[in-house]
């Protein structure tokens, strides 16, 4: 044990990259079991029609101009679309699933160059995949927003790279670079992080004058002429650019400026804030608990990488604090701002905070025992019939999460990035068990299988979606249909009004009852699917 513990000591960068190496398994195993859902097939739906239409300018769904975020991760999603000939879930997924692994280790080298201490590199990093958010649900869907934070916290590293160095050009230009990327990604926020930041540094350093200096202004005009060329060449194929923009805008305003969230809502949202994402970032949230040491604030003050990411994450924080609608993704580029901080505190006070230490150690210790003490439970869940091996699989992940419980009960400094090597365990158990029960239990298998089925008997006639307007929240529902009809077919699909052409009608909660119109199938849900001679 003693040997473990100094090789933990002595090469924290070892065991960052050997616990990165057991979360490959554990991260795709069974990711591409479940249906799409959320947001996943309406950044599916695009990506596929720009596949079947050959246009790859204008994002559409159903044939219509799609306005709520500009293509580049949609263009990203149809490359790997063509590259691997398949529209799979799991193909689907891994633009979101491949960056959570580059951001972790871009974490660590940041973390490592700036502050030169690998324990806090490593555990910053491994902080990113195993807090709660991204362990058992943000990395299992094929979401936007792990590859655009982690573009946008590259952008602040490099600001403050290029800070150090004095080489304000190459500070203006890689960084508005970078955020002309994310324009092309996400819309708007982009602006806001990119001119927040910048603010923020110039003022708090003294050098606000730069922000009027040719280095900015060029640059600033680079990134406009970036995201000027992208909507001149949209133009071209549709050029109504004012829906486009109010449509951006109301995309990234509207969780701010709700006129339906009543004062109290937000204020009552404003000071649960803090608590809920310490929750959504647990268990790596204990670790903020050693900021509470006397000696913290004037380190952070003395440090200036410490200095520069506590301003930027304070700098970009009070909008989210403000806007009740905000969903814990949206805030991923700033969590690891608190990883860093936070695994510094740890390694820092802990020695100086025995009594928070020993509660802290004590607390994952008990975790650990309670997680390895579940893992036989699967044998009486009742899960044979759709998972494979059940018993082998209970007695590898209850020796794995044995051994890791042990090192943490044993260890005297490292009992932190143990438990983190345990977490890995149980996103492997979360991958092998609960994956593969949700998809036995929810709908959403059904709703699957009965669009792919329309997909395989409308084949090569025209298929219409007859007066479609679902709400809002019915959205992601109605765009999963489409996708696997989409894709099933590997041809299009069109919004219609009338019913004028023959072709398959898919209606929602209408019937058609016309001369020429026969129902081919009804199905749970009041969907109906016509065919018209």
């Amino acid at each position: 044990m003693q040997q473990l513990e100094n090789y933990f000591n002595n090469h924290p960068q070892r065991i960052f990259f050997l616990v990165l190496l057991l979360a490959f398994p554990a991260f795709f195993t069974n990711l591409g079991l479940l249906p799409l859902f959320a947001d996943e097939p309406t950044r599916a739906n695009v990506a596929l029609e720009m596949i079947l239409s050959g246009n790859f300018s204008v994002p559409t769904i159903g044939g219509e101009y799609y306005y709520n975020k500009p293509p580049l991760y949609n263009w990203m999603l149809a490359g790997l679309y063509s590259l691997t000939g398949s529209s799979s879930e799991f193909v689907t997924r891994l633009p979101a699933v491949i960056p959570m692994f580059l951001y972790a280790i871009t974490i660590y080298y940041a973390a490592d160059y700036f502050l030169k201490d690998k324990r806090i590199a490593a555990l910053s990093g491994l902080a990113f995949i195993i807090n709660s958010r991204m362990l058992l649900y943000d990395s299992m869907l094929g979401h936007i927003d792990i590859f655009y934070s982690l573009l946008t916290f590259s952008s602040f590293m490099l600001i403050f790279y290029f800070y150090q160095q004095q080489k304000w050009f190459l500070l203006f230009f890689v960084s508005y670079l970078i955020t002309a990327i994310t324009f092309l990604s996400k819309g708007l926020p982009s602006i806001a992080f990119q001119g927040f930041t910048l603010i923020a540094l110039l003022s708090y350093t003294g050098n606000f004058k730069k922000f009027f200096s040719w280095q900015h202004i060029l640059s600033g005009f680079f990134c406009l002429a970036i995201i000027g060329a992208y909507f001149y060449n949209y133009h071209q194929y549709n050029p109504n650019l004012e829906t486009y923009f109010s449509t951006i805008w109301d995309q990234s305003s509207r969780r701010t400026a709700n006129a339906e969230l009543t004062i109290w809502k937000r204020i009552t949202y404003l000071l649960f804030f803090p608590f809920e994402h310490l929750i959504h970032i647990f268990p790596v949230s204990l670790l903020a608990l050693f900021a509470l040491h006397k000696g913290f604030v004037q380190d952070i003050k003395q440090n200036p990488f410490l200095k520069f990411i506590t301003i930027i994450f304070l700098a970009n924080i009070w909008i989210y604090c403000l806007s009740p609608l905000t969903r814990p993704r949206y805030l991923l580029m700033l969590y690891p701002l608190v990883f860093i901080v936070s695994s510094y505190a740890y390694y820092t006070y802990r020695d100086q905070f025995p009594r928070l230490n020993k509660i802290v150690n004590f607390s994952i210790l008990i975790l650990a025992m309670l997680i390895t003490l579940a893992v036989p439970v699967a044998l009486l869940a009742g899960i044979d019939d759709f998972v494979e091996r059940v018993p082998i699989k209970v007695v590898v992940l209850f020796t794995l999460c044995l051994s890791a419980t042990l090192i943490i009960w044993r260890s005297k400094t490292q009992k932190f990035l143990a438990f983190a090597g345990l977490l890995i365990f149980l996103r492997l158990g979360f991958s092998w068990f609960i994956i593969p029960h949700r998809l036995h239990l929810g709908e959403n298998k059904y709703y699957r299988e009965i669009a792919i089925e329309m997909g395989n008997i409308s084949k090569g006639m025209p298929f219409y979606f007859y007066q479609f307007h679902p709400p809002v929240l019915a959205i992601p529902f109605h765009d999963r249909l489409i996708f696997y009809i989409q894709s099933t077919r590997m041809q299009g699909v069109k919004f219609v009004e009338n019913v004028t052409k023959p072709g398959y009608y898919f209606t929602f909660d209408r019937n058609i009852n016309m001369p020429g119109v026969e129902l081919v199938k009804e199905y749970k849900g009041n969907l109906k699917l016509y065919e018209v001679k």
